[in-house]
Protein backbone atom coordinates (compact mmCIF):
# COMPACT_ATOMS: atom_id res chain seq x y z
CA UNK A 1 0.00 0.00 0.00
CA UNK A 2 0.67 3.97 -0.87
CA UNK A 3 0.64 5.66 2.59
CA UNK A 4 1.29 9.47 2.77
CA UNK A 5 4.63 10.13 4.23
CA UNK A 6 5.23 12.67 7.54
CA UNK A 7 6.68 15.94 7.08
CA UNK A 8 10.42 15.93 7.66
CA UNK A 9 9.68 17.85 11.49
CA UNK A 10 7.25 14.72 12.28
CA UNK A 11 10.12 12.52 11.66
CA UNK A 12 12.17 13.50 13.67
CA UNK A 13 9.90 13.73 16.61
CA UNK A 14 8.68 10.48 16.28
CA UNK A 15 12.38 9.05 16.03
CA UNK A 16 13.37 10.92 19.34
CA UNK A 17 10.43 9.92 21.12
CA UNK A 18 11.08 6.16 19.95
CA UNK A 19 14.65 6.49 21.06
CA UNK A 20 13.95 8.19 24.04
CA UNK A 21 11.24 5.44 25.26
CA UNK A 22 13.92 2.86 24.71
CA UNK A 23 16.44 4.32 26.59
CA UNK A 24 14.05 5.13 29.35
CA UNK A 25 13.22 1.42 29.26
CA UNK A 26 17.15 0.08 29.72
CA UNK A 27 17.18 2.61 32.45
CA UNK A 28 14.40 1.91 34.33
CA UNK A 29 15.60 -2.28 33.72
CA UNK A 30 18.71 -1.29 35.11
CA UNK A 31 18.24 0.08 38.50
CA UNK A 32 15.79 -2.44 38.74
CA UNK A 33 17.99 -5.02 38.34
CA UNK A 34 20.47 -3.18 40.19
CA UNK A 35 18.39 -2.80 43.50
CA UNK A 36 16.87 -6.07 43.83
CA UNK A 37 19.41 -8.46 42.36
CA UNK A 38 16.85 -10.45 40.31
CA UNK A 39 13.43 -10.48 38.87
CA UNK A 40 11.32 -11.05 42.04
CA UNK A 41 8.03 -9.51 40.99
CA UNK A 42 4.86 -11.12 39.51
CA UNK A 43 4.25 -7.17 37.78
CA UNK A 44 7.15 -6.42 36.09
CA UNK A 45 9.43 -3.20 36.46
CA UNK A 46 7.86 -0.89 38.57
CA UNK A 47 6.40 2.16 36.96
CA UNK A 48 6.39 0.73 33.36
CA UNK A 49 2.84 0.26 31.97
CA UNK A 50 3.18 0.23 28.63
CA UNK A 51 2.62 -3.43 27.19
CA UNK A 52 4.22 -2.96 23.42
CA UNK A 53 7.55 -2.68 23.60
CA UNK A 54 8.25 -2.60 19.72
CA UNK A 55 7.98 0.54 17.44
CA UNK A 56 4.50 1.25 16.62
CA UNK A 57 3.77 1.33 12.80
CA UNK A 58 3.88 5.28 12.77
CA UNK A 59 7.42 5.24 14.06
CA UNK A 60 8.69 2.44 11.85
CA UNK A 61 7.47 4.77 8.94
CA UNK A 62 9.22 7.60 10.28
CA UNK A 63 12.53 5.77 10.97
CA UNK A 64 12.36 4.35 7.36
CA UNK A 65 12.16 8.14 5.97
CA UNK A 66 14.71 9.22 8.56
CA UNK A 67 17.23 6.92 7.05
CA UNK A 68 16.24 7.80 3.29
CA UNK A 69 17.25 11.54 4.32
CA UNK A 70 20.01 10.42 6.56
CA UNK A 71 21.93 8.76 3.11
CA UNK A 72 20.37 11.26 0.97
CA UNK A 73 18.71 8.27 -0.66
CA UNK A 74 14.77 9.10 -1.41
CA UNK A 75 14.27 5.96 -3.80
CA UNK A 76 16.34 3.43 -1.33
CA UNK A 77 14.99 0.60 -0.14
CA UNK A 78 14.69 0.12 3.34
CA UNK A 79 14.03 -2.53 6.15
CA UNK A 80 13.33 -2.14 9.76
CA UNK A 81 13.30 -5.39 11.83
CA UNK A 82 12.90 -4.17 15.90
CA UNK A 83 12.94 -7.48 18.32
CA UNK A 84 12.24 -7.20 22.20
CA UNK A 85 12.59 -10.56 23.93
CA UNK A 86 11.58 -10.57 27.71
CA UNK A 87 12.67 -13.90 29.69
CA UNK A 88 12.10 -14.72 33.24
CA UNK A 89 14.14 -17.82 34.76
CA UNK A 90 14.48 -19.72 37.89
CA UNK A 91 17.48 -22.27 38.46
CA UNK A 92 17.83 -24.47 41.69
CA UNK A 93 18.93 -22.66 44.81
CA UNK A 94 18.99 -19.37 43.25
CA UNK A 95 16.22 -16.66 42.87
CA UNK A 96 14.55 -15.46 39.98
CA UNK A 97 15.96 -13.51 37.40
CA UNK A 98 15.12 -11.52 34.33
CA UNK A 99 16.99 -11.47 30.70
CA UNK A 100 15.92 -8.80 28.43
CA UNK A 101 16.57 -8.30 25.00
CA UNK A 102 15.58 -4.85 22.90
CA UNK A 103 17.05 -4.23 19.22
CA UNK A 104 16.76 -3.13 16.01
CA UNK A 105 18.22 -3.79 12.59
CA UNK A 106 18.08 -0.97 9.79
CA UNK A 107 19.57 -2.09 6.34
CA UNK A 108 18.89 0.01 3.18
CA UNK A 109 20.88 -0.15 -0.44
CA UNK A 110 24.01 1.58 -0.72
CA UNK A 111 25.78 2.20 -4.39
CA UNK A 112 29.64 1.94 -4.46
CA UNK A 113 30.79 2.72 -8.03
CA UNK A 114 29.21 0.33 -10.04
CA UNK A 115 28.08 -2.09 -7.06
CA UNK A 116 24.51 -1.73 -5.75
CA UNK A 117 24.89 -3.10 -2.06
CA UNK A 118 22.34 -3.51 0.89
CA UNK A 119 23.64 -2.17 3.53
CA UNK A 120 22.75 -2.67 7.56
CA UNK A 121 23.41 -1.49 11.32
CA UNK A 122 22.31 -3.07 14.71
CA UNK A 123 20.95 -0.36 16.86
CA UNK A 124 20.91 -1.36 20.69
CA UNK A 125 19.70 1.32 23.80
CA UNK A 126 23.36 2.75 23.82
CA UNK A 127 21.67 4.92 20.66
CA UNK A 128 19.67 7.65 22.84
CA UNK A 129 18.98 10.46 20.49
CA UNK A 130 18.59 11.27 17.22
CA UNK A 131 21.76 13.18 17.12
CA UNK A 132 23.99 9.47 17.46
CA UNK A 133 21.85 7.18 15.56
CA UNK A 134 22.35 9.83 12.53
CA UNK A 135 26.08 9.96 13.25
CA UNK A 136 25.88 5.61 13.17
CA UNK A 137 23.93 5.82 9.87
CA UNK A 138 26.52 8.24 8.06
CA UNK A 139 29.33 6.27 9.20
CA UNK A 140 28.03 2.45 8.36
CA UNK A 141 30.04 2.83 5.05
CA UNK A 142 32.06 0.14 3.47
CA UNK A 143 35.60 0.04 1.94
CA UNK A 144 36.37 2.60 -1.21
CA UNK A 145 34.97 1.21 -4.47
CA UNK A 146 38.68 0.96 -5.96
CA UNK A 147 39.04 -1.99 -3.57
CA UNK A 148 35.91 -3.96 -4.27
CA UNK A 149 36.69 -6.86 -5.96
CA UNK A 150 36.43 -7.63 -9.42
CA UNK A 151 34.66 -10.32 -9.70
CA UNK A 152 31.55 -8.64 -7.70
CA UNK A 153 31.57 -6.03 -10.72
CA UNK A 154 30.06 -9.16 -13.03
CA UNK A 155 27.27 -10.21 -10.27
CA UNK A 156 25.97 -6.04 -11.48
CA UNK A 157 23.14 -7.10 -13.48
CA UNK A 158 21.92 -9.83 -10.70
CA UNK A 159 21.78 -6.94 -8.26
CA UNK A 160 20.69 -4.19 -10.94
CA UNK A 161 17.02 -7.28 -11.11
CA UNK A 162 16.74 -7.04 -7.29
CA UNK A 163 17.34 -2.95 -7.02
CA UNK A 164 15.53 -1.79 -9.68
CA UNK A 165 12.34 0.19 -8.88
CA UNK A 166 9.54 -1.97 -7.68
CA UNK A 167 6.33 -2.77 -5.55
CA UNK A 168 6.59 -6.23 -3.48
CA UNK A 169 3.73 -7.95 -2.66
CA UNK A 170 3.44 -10.13 0.52
CA UNK A 171 0.65 -12.76 1.56
CA UNK A 172 -1.19 -11.54 4.97
CA UNK A 173 0.09 -13.12 8.26
CA UNK A 174 -1.76 -12.88 11.55
CA UNK A 175 1.23 -13.43 14.15
CA UNK A 176 0.32 -10.70 16.45
CA UNK A 177 -1.69 -11.45 20.15
CA UNK A 178 -2.25 -8.18 22.19
CA UNK A 179 -2.50 -11.14 25.05
CA UNK A 180 1.59 -12.13 24.39
CA UNK A 181 2.31 -8.03 24.41
CA UNK A 182 0.19 -7.66 27.52
CA UNK A 183 1.79 -10.34 28.99
CA UNK A 184 5.47 -9.20 29.05
CA UNK A 185 5.28 -6.91 31.70
CA UNK A 186 2.78 -8.17 34.00
CA UNK A 187 2.81 -11.96 34.21
CA UNK A 188 6.60 -13.18 33.47
CA UNK A 189 6.61 -14.14 37.25
CA UNK A 190 3.11 -15.14 37.70
CA UNK A 191 4.18 -17.55 34.69
CA UNK A 192 7.36 -18.83 36.32
CA UNK A 193 5.61 -19.25 39.38
CA UNK A 194 3.04 -21.64 37.96
CA UNK A 195 5.42 -23.55 36.20
CA UNK A 196 7.91 -24.66 39.49
CA UNK A 197 5.45 -24.52 42.07
CA UNK A 198 4.22 -28.32 41.61
CA UNK A 199 7.67 -28.95 42.65
CA UNK A 200 7.44 -27.48 45.77
CA UNK A 201 7.50 -29.66 48.65
CA UNK A 202 8.67 -33.06 46.37
CA UNK A 203 12.21 -34.49 46.11
CA UNK A 204 12.57 -32.87 42.97
CA UNK A 205 14.37 -29.81 41.93
CA UNK A 206 13.52 -27.79 38.40
CA UNK A 207 15.16 -24.98 36.12
CA UNK A 208 12.31 -22.96 34.68
CA UNK A 209 12.01 -20.69 31.67
CA UNK A 210 9.24 -18.16 30.44
CA UNK A 211 10.07 -16.13 27.45
CA UNK A 212 8.02 -14.00 25.34
CA UNK A 213 8.71 -11.20 22.10
CA UNK A 214 7.55 -8.93 19.94
CA UNK A 215 8.92 -8.91 16.92
CA UNK A 216 7.99 -5.58 13.88
CA UNK A 217 9.40 -5.41 10.95
CA UNK A 218 8.69 -2.72 7.92
CA UNK A 219 9.86 -2.61 4.58
CA UNK A 220 10.00 0.59 1.85
CA UNK A 221 10.12 -0.45 -1.41
CA UNK A 222 11.67 1.66 -4.58
CA UNK A 223 10.47 4.56 -6.20
CA UNK A 224 6.74 3.78 -5.85
CA UNK A 225 7.52 4.49 -1.90
CA UNK A 226 5.06 1.27 -1.07
CA UNK A 227 5.56 0.34 2.55
CA UNK A 228 4.51 -2.92 4.60
CA UNK A 229 4.24 -3.37 7.85
CA UNK A 230 4.19 -6.76 9.37
CA UNK A 231 4.59 -7.59 13.64
CA UNK A 232 4.28 -10.70 15.31
CA UNK A 233 4.22 -12.45 18.82
CA UNK A 234 5.99 -15.33 20.27
CA UNK A 235 6.07 -17.37 23.80
CA UNK A 236 7.25 -20.63 24.81
CA UNK A 237 7.79 -22.32 28.76
CA UNK A 238 10.08 -24.80 29.40
CA UNK A 239 11.30 -26.62 32.50
CA UNK A 240 13.80 -29.10 33.03
CA UNK A 241 13.15 -31.70 36.51
CA UNK A 242 15.72 -33.22 37.88
CA UNK A 243 16.12 -35.33 40.95
CA UNK A 244 18.22 -34.81 43.81
CA UNK A 245 21.23 -37.00 42.82
CA UNK A 246 21.36 -36.26 39.45
CA UNK A 247 20.45 -39.41 38.23
CA UNK A 248 16.75 -38.87 36.67
CA UNK A 249 16.15 -36.12 34.37
CA UNK A 250 13.22 -34.86 32.46
CA UNK A 251 11.87 -32.19 30.49
CA UNK A 252 9.07 -30.48 28.98
CA UNK A 253 8.48 -27.29 27.25
CA UNK A 254 5.46 -25.42 25.34
CA UNK A 255 5.41 -22.91 22.43
CA UNK A 256 2.59 -20.23 21.11
CA UNK A 257 2.28 -17.08 19.77
CA UNK A 258 -1.20 -16.58 21.95
CA UNK A 259 0.04 -16.67 25.76
CA UNK A 260 -3.30 -17.48 26.85
CA UNK A 261 -2.39 -20.89 25.61
CA UNK A 262 0.34 -21.52 27.32
CA UNK A 263 -0.12 -24.38 29.54
CA UNK A 264 2.47 -24.28 32.68
CA UNK A 265 0.85 -27.05 34.81
CA UNK A 266 0.63 -29.47 32.15
CA UNK A 267 4.53 -29.11 31.46
CA UNK A 268 5.22 -29.25 35.18
CA UNK A 269 3.30 -32.79 35.07
CA UNK A 270 5.12 -33.88 31.66
CA UNK A 271 8.44 -33.29 32.84
CA UNK A 272 7.73 -34.36 36.12
CA UNK A 273 6.67 -37.82 34.64
CA UNK A 274 9.17 -38.08 32.11
CA UNK A 275 11.64 -37.56 35.26
CA UNK A 276 10.03 -40.29 37.23
CA UNK A 277 10.26 -42.79 34.44
CA UNK A 278 14.36 -42.29 34.73
CA UNK A 279 14.42 -43.10 37.80
CA UNK A 280 17.43 -45.95 38.07
CA UNK A 281 18.17 -46.44 33.98
CA UNK A 282 20.16 -49.22 33.00
CA UNK A 283 22.79 -49.91 30.31
CA UNK A 284 21.53 -50.99 26.75
CA UNK A 285 23.51 -52.17 24.08
CA UNK A 286 24.04 -49.76 21.46
CA UNK A 287 22.50 -51.27 17.83
CA UNK A 288 19.49 -50.60 15.71
CA UNK A 289 16.41 -50.57 17.03
CA UNK A 290 12.91 -49.70 15.99
CA UNK A 291 12.09 -45.66 17.77
CA UNK A 292 9.54 -44.02 18.99
CA UNK A 293 10.60 -40.70 18.41
CA UNK A 294 8.48 -37.60 20.44
CA UNK A 295 7.17 -34.67 18.88
CA UNK A 296 9.84 -32.59 19.75
CA UNK A 297 12.94 -35.14 18.63
CA UNK A 298 11.38 -34.90 15.00
CA UNK A 299 11.07 -31.15 14.90
CA UNK A 300 14.46 -31.24 16.25
CA UNK A 301 15.00 -33.26 12.87
CA UNK A 302 13.30 -30.66 10.69
CA UNK A 303 14.85 -27.56 12.29
CA UNK A 304 17.79 -28.95 12.01
CA UNK A 305 17.15 -30.33 7.80
CA UNK A 306 15.67 -26.79 6.56
CA UNK A 307 18.78 -25.91 5.13
CA UNK A 308 19.26 -28.98 2.75
CA UNK A 309 16.44 -27.87 0.75
CA UNK A 310 18.84 -24.94 -0.19
CA UNK A 311 19.35 -25.69 -4.56
CA UNK A 312 23.07 -24.31 -3.61
CA UNK A 313 23.56 -27.20 -0.99
CA UNK A 314 24.94 -30.58 -0.42
CA UNK A 315 22.52 -32.45 0.46
CA UNK A 316 21.11 -35.38 -0.28
CA UNK A 317 18.29 -33.72 -2.57
CA UNK A 318 21.23 -32.80 -4.66
CA UNK A 319 23.31 -34.28 -7.28
CA UNK A 320 27.35 -34.40 -6.94
CA UNK A 321 29.32 -32.70 -9.81
CA UNK A 322 26.02 -31.12 -11.26
CA UNK A 323 25.94 -27.40 -11.86
CA UNK A 324 23.82 -24.94 -9.33
CA UNK A 325 20.02 -25.20 -10.75
CA UNK A 326 20.78 -28.63 -13.05
CA UNK A 327 19.32 -31.82 -12.11
CA UNK A 328 18.60 -32.84 -8.64
CA UNK A 329 15.72 -35.19 -6.71
CA UNK A 330 12.93 -33.08 -7.48
CA UNK A 331 10.19 -35.22 -9.03
CA UNK A 332 11.34 -38.12 -6.78
CA UNK A 333 10.09 -39.94 -3.79
CA UNK A 334 12.55 -39.07 -1.07
CA UNK A 335 10.01 -39.80 1.91
CA UNK A 336 7.56 -41.97 3.17
CA UNK A 337 4.28 -41.72 1.36
CA UNK A 338 2.64 -40.45 3.99
CA UNK A 339 4.82 -37.47 4.79
CA UNK A 340 4.19 -33.72 3.45
CA UNK A 341 6.06 -30.74 4.63
CA UNK A 342 4.32 -27.22 3.88
CA UNK A 343 5.15 -23.75 4.65
CA UNK A 344 2.55 -21.14 4.54
CA UNK A 345 3.26 -17.61 6.30
CA UNK A 346 -0.76 -17.65 6.54
CA UNK A 347 -0.48 -20.47 8.93
CA UNK A 348 -2.15 -18.75 12.32
CA UNK A 349 -0.39 -21.82 14.33
CA UNK A 350 2.60 -22.31 11.85
CA UNK A 351 3.47 -19.24 10.17
CA UNK A 352 6.51 -16.77 9.72
CA UNK A 353 6.97 -13.67 7.99
CA UNK A 354 6.09 -13.75 4.29
CA UNK A 355 10.03 -12.62 3.35
CA UNK A 356 13.41 -12.76 3.23
CA UNK A 357 14.90 -11.41 6.81
CA UNK A 358 18.25 -10.51 5.53
CA UNK A 359 17.40 -6.97 4.49
CA UNK A 360 16.32 -7.53 1.21
CA UNK A 361 12.93 -8.33 2.28
CA UNK A 362 11.71 -10.35 -0.95
CA UNK A 363 8.69 -11.91 -0.94
CA UNK A 364 8.34 -15.48 0.02
CA UNK A 365 4.73 -17.09 0.12
CA UNK A 366 4.01 -20.38 0.26
CA UNK A 367 5.57 -23.95 -0.93
CA UNK A 368 4.85 -27.21 -0.71
CA UNK A 369 8.55 -29.09 -0.51
CA UNK A 370 7.43 -32.87 0.03
CA UNK A 371 4.04 -33.81 -1.52
CA UNK A 372 3.56 -37.52 -0.22
CA UNK A 373 6.48 -38.55 0.16
CA UNK A 374 7.66 -36.84 -3.42
CA UNK A 375 9.98 -33.38 -3.48
CA UNK A 376 8.03 -30.79 -4.94
CA UNK A 377 10.63 -27.60 -4.49
CA UNK A 378 14.03 -26.33 -3.34
CA UNK A 379 14.68 -23.25 -2.00
CA UNK A 380 16.69 -20.24 -3.26
CA UNK A 381 18.56 -17.05 -2.36
CA UNK A 382 17.21 -14.37 -4.18
CA UNK A 383 20.58 -13.82 -6.64
CA UNK A 384 20.77 -17.64 -7.19
CA UNK A 385 16.60 -17.33 -8.07
CA UNK A 386 17.16 -14.05 -10.18
CA UNK A 387 20.11 -15.62 -11.71
CA UNK A 388 18.94 -19.00 -12.20
CA UNK A 389 15.09 -18.25 -13.45
CA UNK A 390 13.95 -19.65 -10.06
CA UNK A 391 11.54 -18.06 -7.63
CA UNK A 392 13.35 -17.27 -4.87
CA UNK A 393 11.99 -19.15 -1.24
CA UNK A 394 13.46 -19.09 2.12
CA UNK A 395 14.37 -22.03 3.40
CA UNK A 396 12.01 -24.43 5.43
CA UNK A 397 13.17 -23.21 8.57
CA UNK A 398 9.24 -22.40 9.52
CA UNK A 399 7.60 -25.71 8.43
CA UNK A 400 4.02 -28.39 8.99
CA UNK A 401 4.60 -31.89 8.72
CA UNK A 402 1.58 -33.97 8.17
CA UNK A 403 0.70 -36.77 10.63
CA UNK A 404 -1.32 -39.87 11.45
CA UNK A 405 -3.72 -41.27 13.77
CA UNK A 406 -1.27 -43.46 15.85
CA UNK A 407 -1.04 -42.42 19.48
CA UNK A 408 2.11 -42.87 21.38
CA UNK A 409 0.72 -44.93 23.63
CA UNK A 410 -0.63 -46.84 20.49
CA UNK A 411 3.34 -47.45 19.13
CA UNK A 412 4.42 -48.62 22.19
CA UNK A 413 1.99 -51.24 22.34
CA UNK A 414 2.88 -52.43 18.62
CA UNK A 415 6.55 -52.20 19.20
CA UNK A 416 8.26 -55.29 20.08
CA UNK A 417 11.77 -53.93 20.76
CA UNK A 418 12.70 -50.70 20.98
CA UNK A 419 13.26 -47.66 22.32
CA UNK A 420 11.14 -44.25 22.88
CA UNK A 421 13.11 -40.79 22.49
CA UNK A 422 11.68 -37.70 24.52
CA UNK A 423 14.28 -35.21 22.33
CA UNK A 424 17.97 -34.94 20.96
CA UNK A 425 21.32 -32.93 22.08
CA UNK A 426 24.11 -31.52 20.35
CA UNK A 427 22.53 -32.25 17.30
CA UNK A 428 24.80 -31.63 14.20
CA UNK A 429 25.20 -32.86 10.39
CA UNK A 430 28.08 -35.20 10.28
CA UNK A 431 27.70 -35.63 6.02
CA UNK A 432 26.21 -33.23 4.13
CA UNK A 433 25.14 -35.83 1.42
CA UNK A 434 23.45 -38.27 3.24
CA UNK A 435 22.10 -35.72 5.42
CA UNK A 436 23.66 -37.93 8.40
CA UNK A 437 23.38 -36.35 11.71
CA UNK A 438 24.87 -37.41 15.16
CA UNK A 439 24.07 -36.24 18.54
CA UNK A 440 22.59 -37.86 22.00
CA UNK A 441 19.30 -38.21 23.53
CA UNK A 442 18.26 -36.25 26.51
CA UNK A 443 15.65 -36.19 29.14
CA UNK A 444 14.09 -39.71 28.92
CA UNK A 445 15.51 -42.42 26.93
CA UNK A 446 13.13 -45.95 27.69
CA UNK A 447 13.35 -49.80 26.65
CA UNK A 448 10.56 -50.86 25.18
CA UNK A 449 9.91 -54.69 24.78
CA UNK A 450 6.91 -56.74 23.81
CA UNK A 451 4.78 -53.63 23.53
CA UNK A 452 5.30 -52.68 26.94
CA UNK A 453 7.99 -49.92 28.61
CA UNK A 454 10.29 -52.23 30.16
CA UNK A 455 12.83 -49.26 31.91
CA UNK A 456 14.65 -46.23 31.74
CA UNK A 457 18.19 -47.05 29.91
CA UNK A 458 21.30 -44.70 29.87
CA UNK A 459 21.43 -41.74 26.99
CA UNK A 460 22.86 -43.32 23.65
CA UNK A 461 25.10 -41.14 21.52
CA UNK A 462 23.15 -41.66 17.19
CA UNK A 463 24.47 -41.41 14.08
CA UNK A 464 21.56 -41.72 11.76
CA UNK A 465 20.59 -39.52 8.39
CA UNK A 466 16.62 -38.42 8.90
CA UNK A 467 16.46 -38.43 5.27
CA UNK A 468 16.66 -42.33 5.29
CA UNK A 469 14.57 -42.71 8.54
CA UNK A 470 12.10 -40.63 7.03
CA UNK A 471 11.66 -43.78 4.51
CA UNK A 472 11.33 -46.60 7.28
CA UNK A 473 7.98 -44.56 8.86
CA UNK A 474 6.26 -47.09 10.65
CA UNK A 475 3.49 -44.78 12.11
CA UNK A 476 2.74 -40.96 12.79
CA UNK A 477 0.75 -39.26 15.08
CA UNK A 478 -1.40 -35.76 15.90
CA UNK A 479 1.00 -32.97 14.75
CA UNK A 480 2.03 -30.28 17.22
CA UNK A 481 4.21 -27.33 17.52
CA UNK A 482 7.77 -28.32 19.18
CA UNK A 483 9.18 -26.52 21.92
CA UNK A 484 13.19 -25.85 21.36
CA UNK A 485 13.25 -24.23 24.57
CA UNK A 486 15.35 -21.04 25.49
CA UNK A 487 19.29 -20.97 25.86
CA UNK A 488 21.01 -17.77 26.88
CA UNK A 489 23.81 -18.14 25.72
CA UNK A 490 22.17 -17.61 21.86
CA UNK A 491 19.27 -15.03 23.49
CA UNK A 492 19.43 -13.40 20.03
CA UNK A 493 18.49 -16.55 17.93
CA UNK A 494 15.06 -17.35 20.28
CA UNK A 495 12.76 -16.86 18.87
CA UNK A 496 12.53 -19.95 17.39
CA UNK A 497 10.98 -20.28 13.25
CA UNK A 498 7.69 -22.16 14.57
CA UNK A 499 7.89 -26.23 13.46
CA UNK A 500 4.61 -28.35 13.59
CA UNK A 501 5.77 -32.03 14.06
CA UNK A 502 3.85 -35.32 14.97
CA UNK A 503 5.25 -38.51 17.01
CA UNK A 504 7.05 -41.19 14.94
CA UNK A 505 7.57 -44.64 14.87
CA UNK A 506 10.87 -46.06 12.54
CA UNK A 507 12.62 -48.97 12.03
CA UNK A 508 16.09 -49.60 12.59
CA UNK A 509 17.37 -46.15 14.12
CA UNK A 510 20.87 -45.92 14.93
CA UNK A 511 22.35 -45.55 18.50
CA UNK A 512 25.42 -45.76 17.44
CA UNK A 513 27.55 -46.02 21.18
CA UNK A 514 26.46 -44.95 25.12
CA UNK A 515 26.72 -41.10 25.40
CA UNK A 516 28.90 -41.72 28.70
CA UNK A 517 31.29 -43.69 26.22
CA UNK A 518 31.40 -41.18 23.67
Amino acid sequence: MTDSLPSPARVRTLVATFLARRADRADRLAHYSASQGAYRGTSGLPGVAAPRRIMTREEAIALGQFVRETKNRPDADVQILHKATAVAMRYPDSAPRCLDVDAFQLSWQETFGVIAENKYVWITTDVRDIETLRHVLQHAIRPAPESIDPDEIEERATWDKIYQPHTYTYLPSKLWHSTTAAAVDTQRGAMLARLLDPLAGTEWRGAGTVAASEIGFCVFTGAMKNIHWDEATDSEISLTVRSADGTATGWSGHAHRDWNQLAPERVAREAIAVAKQQLHPTRAEPGRYTAILSATAVGQFLQQMAGSFNVAAASPFSVRGVPLGGRDRRGQRVFDPRITLVTDPSDPEGGDFPFFPDGLAYPSGKATWVEQGVLKQRSVSVSNGLTLGMTPLRNPDCVRMTGGPTSVEEMIAQCERGMYVHRFSSLSSADLWSGTMDGFTRGGCLLIMNGKIKGPVKDFRFYESPFLAFNRVLALGTPQRVAFGFTPRVATAWPYSPVIAPPMMVRDFNFSALADNA
